[in-house]
């Protein structure tokens, strides 16, 4: 969505309830200075607006921080949005902000002026899917994020996730519709990070014991993949331990539970068989989750030299992506921590 259509949905909201608003034209590329809200008395309120795709309690901690470095003093910040999650609803309001969530709901506030009340849905339904859709809307999220900069064509994001073409086109149509990439298929961060966490449900085991990093028998038979980390597909060390290893603000007791992920279903099994399986507690030595992509286990990060940790590391947006699921600690964690270069922090 551009400025001009968040007008048109703003100034349609607005006038269902019976006021009237202005649109003052700017210069250059810009096709809104300032839209005013006139009031019964004569006077009016000027509004900035600012839109996206999604707001919840975890994408408006960057979405304000970005969005009041373009704010004037003189007028009343509101953002204009697909949809606003309950608890992104409280943040915006916290932060005195004002908002239109267009499946129908308009919260306008400033000097002289208050409204919260439902008005008509705004967002239309499209033909095409929106969002992340299956596995390969998965797949394809967890790539952009994991190198937002350059543009991704479709077939090489079909080359590099070894699927058709033809879905991965439908998957980024599904993700542009729903404004989580851009014309130029650059992704939105960190909209697309929180749309793709609340769909990161990796299936879990928990082990009685853990094989030993390195060589050796173990590591064929339960594709460990220790020979050329950085090149091989094999277990991959992520959540609160690889978390440390990052250097991320959190704490955890040596002897934590490590978690990894596994390359497939069928190592999933035989490390179960070998390993044994565990309840959760102090009986529990480690945690194997099967990834939701390949990249997880394809894309590893060797740390022995700089972090003195034998195990392949996870990414980081991986590892991200499993303290998001922690809608306490993890996520506090994520606001504070941005990973170094060559790393970008996307959430």
């Amino acid at each position: 969505m551009d400025e001009r259509d968040a007008f048109d949905a703003l100034s349609f909201a607005v006038r269902s309830l019976g006021l009237d608003v202005r649109l003052e034209r700017g210069s250059g590329d810009d096709p809104a200075h300032a839209i005013h809200v006139a009031l019964p008395d004569g006077k009016t309120v000027a509004v900035v607006v600012k839109t996206a795709s999604l707001v919840n309690a975890d994408s408006a901690v960057g979405q304000l921080r970005r969005w009041f470095e373009t704010i004037g003093a003189d007028a009343a910040p509101m953002v204009v949005a697909g949809r606003i999650t309950a608890d992104g609803r409280d943040r915006l309001n916290q932060a005195g902000w004002s908002w239109l969530d267009l499946r129908g709901h308009l919260r306008l506030t400033g000097p002289g002026l208050f409204v919260d009340a439902d008005v008509p849905a705004l967002s239309e339904p499209r033909s095409v899917r929106q969002g992340i859709n299956g596995r390969v809307g998965i797949e394809l999220a967890a790539l952009l994020l994991s190198d937002p900069r350059p543009r991704l064509g479709v077939r090489d994001a079909a080359a590099e996730l070894g699927r058709a073409a033809s879905s991965v086109s439908e998957a980024f149509a599904a993700l542009r519709a729903a404004g989580l990439v851009d014309a130029k298929r650059t992704p939105a961060t960190p909209e697309l990070f929180w749309e793709l966490a609340e769909h990161w449900k990796p299936v879990s085991v928990d082990l009685a014991s853990i094989p030993k990093p390195g060589g050796g028998r173990e590591n064929s038979v339960l594709s460990l993949g220790f020979d050329d980390v950085e090149s091989t597909v094999g277990w991959a060390l992520t959540d609160t331990v690889a978390a440390v290893r990052y250097g991320a603000p959190i704490s955890a007791r040596a002897d934590h539970p490590p978690d990894f992920y596994v390359p497939d279903q069928s190592v999933l099994r035989r490390a179960t068989r070998l390993l044994g399986t565990a309840a959760e507690g102090p009986a529990r030595a480690a945690r194997i989750r099967v990834a939701p992509t390949p990249l997880v286990c394809a894309r590893r990060v060797d740390a022995t030299a700089w972090a003195n940790e034998p195990w392949p590391l996870a990414g980081p947006l991986f590892v991200a992506l499993d303290l998001a699921q922690d809608p306490g600690r993890g996520r506090e964690v994520l606001d504070m921590w941005t990973p170094e270069e060559p790393w970008h922090r996307v959430w």
